[in-house]
């Protein structure tokens, strides 16, 4: 039996919508009960009061590329439990105007379009890292930092998995045990897998 209170982090990988994410985050925030979320999807939104959680859920607007319905249940389950719910990306994940237009329908990039792209996401990997650490230090409360983000940023050899120490990441898996990191074909059989790292002693 793994216990989860004794890592400094727990992170959960996402699909962004090919599969419910939101059953297993419900499953870990209910069991180690955080002080602090922080979410990908959530991107630059900081929900520590009361106030900002009414004021987002009666405005019901995130960005150009996350829709409210999508992050609604995550954010009313840590409303509901007095949780801080901290974005910790760029809003629209750092793309401009062109970009968005190009994500949004599902276009090829051009290749200066292409290394943009991956420019913006070594900026979003590097606020990642800040944000998690930030907020380490910041936790009154002796419990993990829960944090959402894509499952590509939690690949063995990818900049947080390298960086940090001390935690558990869970990821979605294939019914051959690959992790997922995008869609591909009819996933069946999606069972999550993990990784620790620096594991603690109890």
């Amino acid at each position: 039996m793994i216990n989860l209170s004794s890592f400094s982090f727990i992170f959960i990988g996402e699909t962004h919508g090919f599969i419910n994410d939101f059953e297993k985050e419900r499953e870990i925030i209910n069991k180690v009960n955080p002080e602090f979320v922080l979410s990908e999807q959530m991107q630059e939104i900081i929900l520590d009061t009361k106030e900002k959680y009414s004021y987002l859920i009666q405005k019901q607007k995130i960005s150009e590329l996350v829709y409210f319905e999508e992050v609604k249940d995550l954010i009313l389950l840590c409303q509901k439990k007095g949780i801080k719910l901290i974005g910790m990306d760029l809003i629209n994940f750092g793309f401009g105007e062109e970009l968005i237009s190009i994500i949004k329908e599902k276009k090829s990039p051009t290749k200066l379009q292409s290394k943009r792209i991956e420019d913006t996401l070594k900026k979003r990997e590097l606020k990642h890292l800040e944000m998690i650490n930030y907020h380490k230090g910041q936790a009154k409360a002796k419990k993990p930092i829960v944090v959402l983000l894509g499952s590509w940023h939690l690949r063995e050899d990818s900049l947080l998995m390298t960086s940090l120490n001390n935690y558990i990441a869970y990821f979605p898996n294939d019914s051959e045990g690959n992790q997922l990191i995008e869609p591909r074909g009819n996933i069946k059989d999606v069972k999550y897998g993990y990784r620790i790292k620096n594991e603690p002693k109890n």
